[in-house]
């Protein structure tokens, strides 16, 4: 590494650095802000919620992580054009693209501890906020135990629910088994199954229904019907989105155990994988962001100060994020492959900033 390496990395740290304390720091507030409310009326106490912000610091750091970078490499370069070293660099032979090496470097670094923290430290920090939220603050735990794609649901009633999937979206479950026992919980009285329950005005109803009752002895009557209401007491979507796992508390295994048996009963995993690749994605954005941010920074020098390379920054994080996210968007629908939507949006805005720096002539 020489003189001028460490020069830049010097620079592109310190602001870097800088930037991730005040993003942090942006991030836990509107999160407070934003919890506040709750917090206020379920009597929070101040231990509970310095524990919540607390595990939610490896999350901001994940999320703001890539536009410290874009900020970075747009001032550091931004701040050398406008002194004239910029101009010096180049007057002594030295390419924008050997210049920009070393930015380039150290994004992958940082996109390598990016995909780490998310693999092994934001999903268990964000597990924790929400056990902390629902079973300390609100007192309300979850009642639920996580196998491959199953949920293990106890409800009020004594009931057990084996949920093979559940879909917000359309307010239903799929792939659904209810076991009933008795007082003491010591033996099976009932097993009622169905391909599919769908909420709709307050009730459950089933469709692909099996119900076996159990007998004293052994024996046992099946009894089918193509739809049927369920004869219990209703269990909210929202109750049960609470205990299943979000891709966000899970880690790259997890994901792939959960496609693994999502497929292997033939439900569509499109949106499972789309979140599979947005685990190696997500962090992949710090090390393309110099790509275009360095000739940016550049440009953005000729015309105006550190005020317009922040603006232009922001406005790049904008776009970036919002193409990204739509492009996730169809993926998790399927209309388009999933390795297209995780890595679409780098493939572009790569190209087009290595074009940027390859044909730049300051």
């Amino acid at each position: 590494m020489n003189l001028l390496d460490k020069y830049l990395f010097k620079e592109f740290l310190r602001i870097f650095l800088l930037s991730v304390i005040v993003m942090i720091t942006f991030y836990l507030m509107v999160t407070f802000i934003d919890m506040a409310g709750y917090f206020f009326k379920f009597k929070a106490s101040l231990e509970q919620v310095f524990r919540y912000m607390l595990f939610k610091g490896p999350v901001a750091l994940l999320h703001v992580t890539p536009i410290c970078v874009l900020l970075a490499s747009v001032l550091t370069i931004n701040g050398f054009a406008r002194s004239s070293e910029l101009v010096a660099m180049k007057a002594a032979g030295i390419s924008m693209l050997r210049i920009a090496t070393p930015l380039l470097l150290i994004g992958f670094v940082i996109s390598l501890l990016s995909f780490l923290n998310g693999e092994y430290l934001s999903h268990q920090a964000e597990r924790e906020t929400k056990r902390i939220y629902y079973e300390e603050i609100r007192k309300l735990p979850r009642k639920a135990m996580f196998s491959g794609d199953h949920f293990w649901y106890k409800a009020d009633d004594g009931a057990v629910w084996n949920i093979g999937k559940i879909d917000p979206t359309s307010h239903s479950l799929i792939d659904i088994s209810i076991f009933d026992f008795n007082p003491d919980g010591t033996k099976t009285l009932k097993r009622t199954m169905a391909r599919k329950i769908k909420s709709k005005n307050g009730d459950w109803i089933m469709q692909g229904v099996t119900i076996y009752k159990f007998g004293e002895k052994g024996q046992f009557t099946e009894e089918k019907w193509e739809s049927k209401k369920l004869d219990r007491a209703i269990i909210e979507i929202g109750e049960l989105t609470k205990v299943r796992l979000d891709p966000e508390e899970m880690n790259l295994q997890q994901l792939q155990v959960l496609i693994e048996d999502t497929r292997n009963r033939g439900h569509d995993t499109s949106k499972y994988v789309a979140d599979m690749h947005s685990k190696i994605g997500f962090p992949l954005i710090s090390f393309i962001m110099p790509f275009f941010a360095i000739p940016i920074g550049v440009r953005s020098s000729r015309v105006g100060g550190t005020m317009l390379g922040i603006g232009v920054a922001v406005v790049i994080g904008v776009v970036f994020w919002f193409s990204f996210s739509m492009l996730m968007a169809f993926g998790a629908a399927g209309r388009i492959y999933p390795v297209l939507a995780a890595y679409g949006t780098h493939g572009i805005f790569g190209m087009v900033g290595l074009f940027m720096l390859l044909t730049d002539r300051q």
